[in-house]
């Protein structure tokens, strides 16, 4: 999560939508000029600038009172309704049936560095996948992250950047607050993981397409995502 002072932002972080990147190109803006530099884990930063929350492994957080994947409601209760009501606030958002198929390869490389498998395997496809997905999605481990964006069920922003069309919405938020945008400047954290094969349309199963609708209703409603391959644009 990001607080901007010197420009009156705030940023909230979801899961598996290139959200750290994002996080990463905004958090110059966080900080006093020139001390930014770019990095992919973070320490938690507080400053009369702003705040940058800690980036980095669950388990390593520690005490941090700011931290990345922080819940909305945290975020207001702890800055007070006089920064949280007049700043700018948005999160990145993507199609929930993508984002559960980067979440399962996310999860799926971390099983084969437990076996410690080859790193060239980590990110194969296999005909069992779609199996695989589907009961990993069975077991409720695609992420939610619902509280990141909304508070009381209500969505609680000002506005989004779509994962399908990034770097136009990216430019559209950096207009709208008066920040340079340099395409050249956005990371790719946690790119490649998932593979070319690891489509929608072979990867999902009638079950897992009902799974997801479930677990995601608010989210296909509101954003008006569909299935990929039901939908005629990103936006």
């Amino acid at each position: 999560m990001l607080v901007s002072h010197r420009y009156k932002f705030i940023y909230t972080k979801t899961r598996k939508t290139a959200g750290s990147s994002v996080e990463s190109y905004f958090e110059a803006f966080c900080m006093p000029e020139g001390e930014w530099t770019q990095r992919h884990f973070r320490e938690e930063y507080v400053s009369d600038a702003g705040i940058i929350g800690f980036r980095g492994k669950a388990a390593n957080a520690g005490d941090s009172y700011w931290w990345n994947h922080m819940p909305a409601q945290m975020i207001r209760r702890r800055l007070g309704e006089h920064i949280w009501s007049p700043y700018f606030k948005f999160c990145v958002i993507r199609n929930p049936f993508e984002k559960a198929i980067s979440a399962f390869y996310y999860w799926k490389r971390r099983q084969f560095r437990k076996r410690r498998r080859r790193k060239s395997q980590q990110g194969e496809w296999t005909d069992q996948d779609p199996q695989l997905f589907e009961n990993w999605l069975e077991r409720g481990r695609g992420p939610m992250d619902r509280n990141l964006f909304c508070i009381k069920g209500q969505f609680a922003l000002d506005d989004v950047i779509r994962h399908e069309i990034l770097a136009a919405d990216m430019q559209g938020i950096c207009e709208r607050l008066g920040l340079p945008w340099d395409p050249e400047r956005l990371p790719t954290f946690k790119a490649g993981l998932r593979p070319p094969e690891a489509t929608a349309r072979r990867l999902y199963t009638p079950r897992s397409r009902q799974l997801v609708r479930k677990a995601y209703r608010f989210e296909l409603r509101y954003f008006g995502y569909k299935f990929p391959e039901e939908e005629s644009s990103p936006g």
